[in-house]
């Protein structure tokens, strides 16, 4: 029971995550988003894990801000 309470929580807290980082990504974007070396450091930067090559969150439909 503790494992499937702390899976869970583990999952929650990346959910949260993510969702914070797709409501920074829509500001920068706002801000930035016509700026040529913000836009060159959004496409090499993967977001949250530096290992996970996932580079936009703006698009994605599960996350909601």
């Amino acid at each position: 029971f503790q494992i499937i309470i702390a899976i869970l929580g583990y999952i929650l807290i990346f959910y949260v995550m993510l969702s914070g980082a797709k409501r920074l990504e829509v500001r920068q974007n706002k801000n930035y988003g016509k700026d040529d070396e913000y836009i060159k450091y959004v496409e090499k930067t993967p977001i949250l894990l530096p290992l996970i090559p996932i580079y936009k969150l703006e698009n994605v439909k599960f996350i909601k801000i």
